[in-house]
């Protein structure tokens, strides 16, 4: 009756495992919104170059 009422494995492993995943997908969010940020400045820089050559 003591085993079904106390699991013998705390349920902390699963919180660090979201934990760990939380992070992760937070990482690779910021990898994302700084490559979008340098994909938009080389555009910019594109096209200000035609533009500037153009004139």
């Amino acid at each position: 009756m003591r085993r079904i009422m106390f699991p013998p494995h705390p349920f902390m492993p699963t919180r660090r495992k979201t934990a760990v995943r939380q992070m992760r997908e937070r990482r690779t969010a910021q990898i994302l919104m700084v490559f979008g940020i340098v994909l938009a400045c080389v555009e910019l820089y594109i096209v200000f170059g035609n533009i500037w050559h153009l004139s």
